[in-house]
């Protein structure tokens, strides 16, 4: 085996100094780095480039300018994030919000050899898993409860959604963005309608489209949500729906009254081909650390639709979306933004409308309304 490059986030020089100790007599080829604080972690990934980071959850969970430490790390390295804390119940928290492996702390006079053998087995495991580049989905993908819940066959009872907190990975460049006016754009017929969403996003957009009624334009979405569970969306909403909802697949020549849901772990985007919007779907790279993304389908709408479209961003974790949208807005297309009040995670549309690309912010309750009152009036 290759050396492992392990990052420890401690702040506790005599913990820092015990898991050190118990790391280099487990493993023979390994490199060990420290960081005590949110400042200095960002540095140390930058320069130490760790295979695994090891991390005391109760500073993962700290907020720094409204963000959770943990969060900012998920955003800052691929590396997976092993997350130790003293309580049991917390594990569930530590993997909503992307923890690789969660290991309960071992208490004070207790045995501490199940420790350190997890520890251990969970950084190899996380070297493994990091040398093969399997973390190409990023945490906003992975099958929460939410996803699965709203992907099953049948609908079932509300259930409290996992407590997340909002995310705004790096800082944003506000410009003010130069935007068409309003009564200028009076008269212009919506054809293209794009929606991303996150976290909490399976849900809204359950609640969303079954109210939607044709002739309405082609609707895109951009959930981040892993493969299967894409197929299995569409699928529950297409029985649910009037409007046809289906997977999107690459070739696909967009219809008004449909609904296309980009495949997992695939970017969707739509390009005008002979006079006609052509959508693609292809693998690549995560942006902002998901894939399919927002800001992706936003940026592509932008340049091919202009101002006959309208953008909506629901409810998630991070910025995706948010400087999509504002390009939305830019070339000319109305744009809505979940509110706070009715947001399961209030990330992403915090994200667009703190960058100004959000002209309204409406409920989720009253989103439906408002997509059609917009295409109603545009048309």
């Amino acid at each position: 085996m290759d050396t492992i490059r392990v990052l420890v986030i401690e702040s506790s020089s005599f913990y820092r100094d015990t898991l050190f100790g118990g790391l280099r007599s487990r493993i023979d080829d390994v490199q060990l780095e420290s960081a005590t604080d949110a400042d200095e972690a960002v540095l140390k990934i930058r320069i130490f480039n760790p295979n695994v980071i090891v991390l005391n959850f109760f500073m993962g969970i700290q907020e720094i300018e409204s963000q959770h430490f943990l969060d900012v790390l998920s955003r800052t390295t691929k590396a997976p994030i092993i997350a130790y804390g003293m309580l049991e119940r917390t594990r569930s928290r530590a993997q909503a919000m992307g923890v690789f492996e969660y290991l309960v702390k071992p208490k004070p006079g207790t045995d501490k050899i199940s420790f350190y053998t997890d520890l251990v087995k969970a950084v190899k495991d996380g070297y493994n898993e990091s040398k093969q580049g399997n973390k190409t989905i990023g945490q906003s993908t992975m099958v929460t409860r939410d996803v699965w819940n709203e992907t099953r066959k049948e609908k079932p009872a509300p259930v409290e959604a996992p407590i997340e907190a909002p995310v705004s990975p790096r800082p944003f460049r506000v410009q003010a963005p130069v935007i068409k006016p309003v009564s200028s754009r009076e008269g212009t017929s919506i054809q293209i309608i794009a929606i991303g969403s996150s976290t909490g996003g399976t849900k809204a957009l359950s609640d969303i489209l079954p109210l939607l009624k044709p002739p309405l334009p082609a609707i895109m979405i951009a959930q981040h949500i892993p493969p299967v569970f894409s197929t299995r969306l569409a699928e529950r909403l297409d029985r649910e729906c009037a409007l046809t909802v289906k997977e999107a697949e690459d070739g696909d020549i967009v219809k008004p009254n449909t609904v296309y849901i980009a495949p997992g772990h695939k970017h969707m985007t739509i390009h005008r081909a002979e006079g006609r919007f052509k959508i693609e779907c292809r693998a690549g790279r995560p942006v902002h650390g998901v894939c399919p993304s927002a800001d992706v389908l936003f940026h592509s709408v932008a340049q091919a639709a202009g101002d006959i479209a309208l953008g909506v961003i629901l409810t998630g974790m991070g910025c995706d979306g948010a400087e999509g949208m504002l390009d939305m807005l830019r070339c000319g297309a109305r744009t809505i933004g979940q509110d706070k009040a009715s947001s399961v995670v209030y990330g992403m549309p915090k994200a667009a409308y703190d960058l100004g690309a959000v002209e309204e912010q409406v409920p989720l309750e009253k989103i439906a309304a408002k997509i059609e009152a917009i295409c109603r009036t545009a048309g």
